[in-house]
């Protein structure tokens, strides 16, 4: 007699990479998970969209050059993660990969935010998740001008988050301030209806 075997289903997360390092020598990578090719000619200020990633288990991710075959050479950086089952990741890869020509030298890293929303808490509402990642800009303030809505976020440092914004869907202008507020670094439109 046939006996049949029920297959047991992989634990899975969801995890989002956004390729934030303004190092010329990393403008165009390629992102490997274990031996798999996730991201190819990943490009400098893009993201992918959410994708499954086998959770519960020791992972590798590797940041490779444009031009990679495989995990073993033209190798970048190397970061192990291991998901939790059914959450919910932002993985920003950071920070300068050269020894020189950039000032303050922060090294590259992968930072990861855990909890991440594919869709608004409240659905009437576009929920914002603000993360600094500027090598060479001092801890920033967020004002919102137009509406005004005052300050979004206050004194965010260097490779951190904010927990979410929950923002009625509209179209915004951000100030971005140094943290003291004495100085504009840049204005940014958001349209967000």
């Amino acid at each position: 007699p046939m006996i049949q075997l029920t297959s047991l289903p992989i634990p899975s997360a969801r995890m989002q990479v956004i390729h934030n390092s303004a190092d010329a020598v990393a403008s165009t990578v390629d992102v490997w998970l274990n031996d798999s090719l996730l991201l190819d000619n990943f490009n400098f200020r893009t993201a992918s969209p959410f994708v499954d990633v086998q959770a519960g288990v020791d992972a590798v991710v590797t940041i490779a050059a444009a031009i990679s075959i495989d995990t073993s050479r033209n190798t970048v950086a190397q970061f192990n993660l291991n998901l939790i089952e059914d959450s919910t990741y932002i993985a920003i890869a950071n920070g300068i990969v050269s020894i020189s020509g950039y000032t303050p030298n922060q090294p590259f890293g992968l930072d990861v935010f855990v909890g991440a929303r594919e869709i608004a808490a409240n659905s009437s509402n576009t929920d914002v998740l603000v993360y600094h990642g500027s090598t060479d800009a001092p801890g920033v303030d967020v004002i919102e001008t137009s509406i005004p809505a005052g300050t979004l976020v206050d004194n965010l440092e260097y490779s951190n988050f904010t927990t979410y914004l929950s923002l009625a869907t509209a179209d915004y202008v951000l100030d971005l301030l140094d943290s003291t507020q004495a100085t504009l670094i840049d204005s940014y439109s958001a349209p967000l209806s």
